[in-house]
C-alpha cells in the first residue's frame, strides 16, 4: 500500500508527515517494511501488477505508449513539470490526472507499507487526511 497526496506537489510539513506515517502504522500493525518517502520531485507510483491501461481524460482514447514516452520525457527534463498535452485530441492536462485502470499517480510524499491487511476505510483516510493536513490517495502496489 502506498499513500500519496493527491496534489503530486504538495510537500506537508516534517511533523505531519511523521504524525501521518506513525499513524498508518498504528491502524495497520501487521504491514511491514514500512517507509516514509520525500522527495523534491514527484515520483510516479503505481500499482506495477496491478496497473492496466491508461486514458485521455478528454475523450477517452488508450495512450499507454505516449505515457511511457512522457514519463522518459518527464526524468530528462524537470520532473515537477507534470503539465502536458494529450496526443489524441492535444489538450493541456497533468500527468496527474489521466484516468488510469489501476489506481497511479505522483507525490513528493508517500507512506509505504506492505501487506497492511484490509484497504482502509473512509473513517482511517480521513484520519489520514487530518494528520497529513492535505487530501490523499492510495495505490495498492503488487509486487
Amino acid at each position: 500500500m502506498i499513500v500519496t497526496t493527491s496534489d503530486p506537489l504538495a510537500m506537508p510539513p516534517e511533523e505531519r508527515r511523521i504524525a501521518a506515517f506513525n499513524l498508518l502504522c498504528e491502524l495497520r500493525p501487521e504491514g511491514w517494511n514500512e517507509e516514509l518517502l520525500v522527495s523534491d520531485t514527484p515520483v510516479f507510483f503505481s500499482g506495477v501488477e496491478a496497473a492496466g491501461s491508461v486514458y485521455c481524460p478528454f475523450c477517452g482514447t488508450e495512450i499507454d505508449d505516449w505515457l511511457s514516452r512522457e514519463l522518459c520525457r518527464l526524468e530528462e527534463s524537470d520532473p515537477s513539470m507534470l503539465t502536458t498535452v494529450t496526443p489524441c485530441c492535444n489538450r493541456q492536462t497533468s500527468l496527474n490526472d489521466l484516468d488510469y485502470d489501476g489506481e497511479q499517480g505522483f507525490g513528493c510524499v508517500a507512506i509505504e507499507l506492505w501487506n497492511p491487511g484490509d484497504d482502509l476505510e473512509p473513517a482511517e483516510l480521513q484520519q489520514l487526511e487530518a494528520a497529513l493536513g492535505v487530501p490523499v490517495r492510495v495505490i495498492w502496489q503488487r509486487i
